[in-house]
C-alpha cells in the first residue's frame, strides 16, 4: 500500500508541475498576441516617450 501511495504522490507531483509549465505558456501565448503588441523596447499603447492618444469615439 505504501509503494502505491508513493506512486500516486509522484502522479499528482508531475500533474501540478504539467499545469503549471502550461499555465505560464499559456500566458506567454496570449501576451505574445495581444492586440496591440510590439516589441524592441515599446510599450503596448504606442512608441516608448510617445503620448498614447484614445481611440476615436464613434
Amino acid at each position: 500500500m505504501t509503494i502505491l501511495s508513493a506512486l500516486l504522490a509522484l502522479a499528482a507531483v508531475a500533474m501540478m508541475a504539467t499545469l503549471g509549465v502550461l499555465a505560464v505558456r499559456r500566458d506567454r501565448d496570449i501576451r505574445h498576441n495581444a492586440p496591440g503588441a510590439t516589441m524592441r523596447g515599446t510599450t503596448v499603447q504606442g512608441h516608448a516617450g510617445e503620448p498614447s492618444t484614445p481611440p476615436a469615439v464613434r
